[in-house]
């Protein structure tokens, strides 16, 4: 069996969507929706658009209630005043986070200079390296499995899969793999640029972490060098 759904654009009635819930499929971005569909309204994209008004998020085993995340996106909007094109326009200002570890063939980040400002070398106050300590660590398993409120009766639990438990405990023992790292709280004093916060926590930017060491680096060597030099004319 197949479905098709067809939209308004065109003679081919592209931009087709399935809502869920509350879909409203007009409106401006303060709208509430959920739906799939093809991305775009006015051309046939043939791309798949994925829409949560307030965020996305994707989940394995038991869901959602039972915090089996593997990504999700938290949107938060900023009001702003622009007038006399809309009296509030909202500004998402989310990012998407992984509770997993990510495979890729490589990470490339924009770091055009067209898009920075106020640019200036590190000097010897942002070379302070020796302040922070590498350590080694395991993650600290996940939390005991629990039943959602909506389970009440023993009845209800017995019609969990013991096969989604199992992965559970599967997803543990990748946690408990050994890891190395620095500790946000300490590297927080030292390079506080380096760590963010949320609800969930404190946050490394490990790429931060680089210039830094190319830097150190640079200076070692600076320093071997003179140091050579001194030695050969003796």
């Amino acid at each position: 069996m197949s479905l098709q759904v067809y939209g308004k654009y065109g003679e081919y009635l592209t931009n087709g969507r399935i809502g869920i819930g509350d879909y409203n499929g007009g409106g401006f971005m303060t709208t509430k929706r959920v739906y799939f569909g093809e991305a775009g309204n006015n051309f046939d994209s043939d791309r798949l658009e994925l829409c949560g008004s307030d965020g996305l998020y994707f989940t394995w085993g038991q869901g959602y209630d039972f915090e089996n995340v593997i990504g999700k996106l938290d949107c938060e909007y900023e009001v702003i005043s622009v007038y006399p094109l809309y009296e509030d326009i909202y500004i998402n200002v989310s990012s998407f986070k992984f509770n997993t570890d990510v495979y890729a063939h490589g990470i490339i980040i924009n770091s055009d200079e067209r898009f920075k400002e106020d640019i200036t070398p590190l000097d010897s106050n942002h070379l302070k390296l020796s302040e922070i300590s590498p350590v080694s660590y395991n993650l600290k398993p996940s939390e005991a499995f629990v039943f959602p409120s909506g389970l009440t009766s023993e009845t209800e639990k017995q019609r969990l899969e013991i096969r989604e438990i199992t992965e559970a405990k599967e997803k543990i023992k990748i946690l408990e793999k050994e890891r190395f790292g620095f500790l946000a709280q300490e590297l927080q004093e030292v390079f506080p640029e380096l760590v963010s916060q949320n609800d969930d926590g404190l946050y490394v930017d490990y790429l931060g972490i680089l210039p830094l060491l190319v830097e150190t680096i640079k200076k070692q060597q600076q320093q071997i060098t003179a140091i050579n030099e001194l030695l050969n004319k003796n």
